[in-house]
């Protein structure tokens, strides 16, 4: 039997074996943070506040005064040059600028993508949304066969067949916009883009109707921005596996990817077994996917849905906001709406439903589709990974080491671009394509290299199709105070508060 006695003393060992315990372990947490900050040493970038934390005060600070992360990076360029170091806690973020260390990383080494960089996107919160997709699988090996498969499904020459069903979708589209074509009441574009995309996509891609349009209370625009959220969230929370106050919207994320998933598995498997009972079913792109998939085991259900809800949520997200942002700077500039309202007329005449050879004629309206995309990329960036020791410019960059690019950046740089804040469509004419306005080379809007977007085009044509039949049709006046448009970073990067306006019928339409 244990004395009374023993028992302050073993109160004592164990107090003292804890405080070693603690002791060693901030001792080891030290030397670690010491010896990896040692290795980036010669790297510019601005100080760290904090021997823990890094950069992390600094950058909720700039958050907290409005700017989003890649306009405090532009800046940190500007005074550091093309290569800047920041900390997040042990973790090295460093940032590259400048078309030819772009170039050079993405294209002449082909680096491989950061698996820390995307592995929110692939599971925020450990709940499986993106897993494996052409987006977020690191492993190069196995991107390559799968874009090699899937490729054809996005080629120009099996999407200009597609052109009725973009039509269709507008047809929807327009439809509704009309009911609110009042002079009076206030719409916000930025949510109806987000609907006809989404039908878009599915339609087109997979031949489903998720009644986005039509239905205000559909659970897959909530289901997509709840998963959005959470992947933004997700990144800035390092220690969401113990922070018990986040623990209900990590609930209602998990709960938004589970539906999304079990959404897509379902069209999956019906759409297998349509093809094994020889029934028919559409030639889209999920048909394509299929057929490739019977003979590829790499292609799993698993990693179909993950391709699903790629394109579904990439697809759709990107578009969205591409249009909603152009948007916003054609109303600002009349000269501009005017200029692009008599291409159009011009183009389609009485027409509504646009041709495959259209879309090259709307050459201007193209050009602006280009700067809406400069001005306000929608993925703002990339990261890959050295797998050696590399030299970019000056500096020498340890193997191991996370490099992020920001098009957001990119698409900014005085040097490329001149003045580049001022929106100009201009930039993009054939008189300026090979003069020094920043077309080629300095423009990334769908990243550059082997992994640029697997889905460019198709989101080219939908965007044309869009903007070329809503302006046709209506004039749209942005709401007083809704001038300065502002950014808001939710993994993509979207119109802050949306673009509100109130609707007209064009005079010339009327009848």
């Amino acid at each position: 039997m244990t004395s009374v006695t023993s028992i302050p003393s073993a109160i004592f060992l164990i107090a003292v074996a804890l405080a070693f315990l603690v002791c060693f372990s901030l001792t080891t947490v030290s030397v670690y943070l010491v010896f990896v900050r040692w290795k980036y040493r010669h790297l510019p970038g601005p100080k760290r506040e904090s021997f823990i934390s890094g950069n992390i005060p600094l950058i909720i600070r700039n958050r907290e005064k409005g700017k989003i992360f890649h306009q405090m990076i532009l800046e940190f360029h500007s005074t550091y040059g093309p290569i800047v170091l920041m900390w997040a806690y042990h973790r090295p973020v460093i940032f590259v600028a400048g078309p030819e260390l772009t170039k050079k990383c993405l294209v002449t080494l082909n680096l491989p993508k950061s698996r820390l960089a995307y592995r929110n996107v692939s599971y925020p919160f450990g709940q499986r949304v993106g897993g494996n997709g052409l987006v977020t699988v690191s492993d190069h090996d196995l991107w390559k066969k799968h874009r090699s498969l899937i490729n054809p499904a996005f080629h120009r020459r099996y999407l200009m067949n597609l052109m009725a069903a973009f039509n269709s979708s507008c047809d929807l589209f327009l439809n509704k916009i009309n009911g609110l074509a009042d002079g009076k009441t206030v719409v916000n574009m930025a949510e109806e883009f987000a609907r006809v995309t989404l039908d878009v996509i599915g339609k087109v891609a997979f031949n489903v109707d998720v009644d986005v349009i039509r239905d205000a209370s559909s659970l897959f625009p909530s289901a997509i921005s709840n998963v959005l959220e959470g992947i933004q969230v997700s990144f800035r929370s390092p220690f969401w596996r113990v922070d018990f106050t986040q623990f209900p919207f990590q609930k209602s994320v998990t709960q938004a990817a589970e539906y999304l998933r079990n959404y897509a598995t379902k069209v999956i498997k019906e759409r297998q077994k349509a093809i094994s009972n020889g029934d028919d079913f559409p030639r889209d792109i999920l048909s394509h996917i299929l057929s490739v998939a019977q003979a590829e085991p790499t292609l799993t259900l698993e990693h179909l849905v993950d391709e699903f809800l790629t394109f579904f949520i990439a697809g759709q997200e990107t578009t969205s906001n591409q249009l909603s942002f152009t948007l916003h700077e054609i109303l600002k500039h009349p000269h501009i709406e005017d200029r692009i309202v008599q291409e159009i007329n011009s183009v389609l005449g009485c027409r509504q439903f646009v041709e495959y050879e259209d879309l090259g004629n709307l050459q201007y309206l193209g050009q602006t589709l280009k700067e809406g995309l400069r001005l306000h990329p929608p993925i703002t960036g990339t990261a890959r990974i050295t797998t050696k020791e590399e030299n970019l410019g000056e500096h020498f960059i340890p193997a191991g080491t996370t490099l992020n690019f920001s098009w957001y950046v990119l698409h900014r740089l005085p040097e490329l671009w001149p003045e580049p804040e001022t929106f100009d469509p201009d930039r993009f004419s054939p008189d300026a394509k090979n003069s020094s306005s920043g077309l080629g080379s300095n423009y990334f809007p769908f990243s550059m290299g082997p992994r640029t977007c697997i889905g460019q085009t198709f989101a080219q044509f939908e965007a044309r199709v869009l903007m070329a039949r809503l302006l046709q049709e209506f004039k749209l006046t942005l709401l007083p105070g809704q001038k300065e448009i502002q950014h808001e970073e939710r993994l993509t990067m979207r119109p802050k508060g949306g673009v509100l306006c109130v609707i007209n019928r064009r005079r010339e339409k009327q009848m």
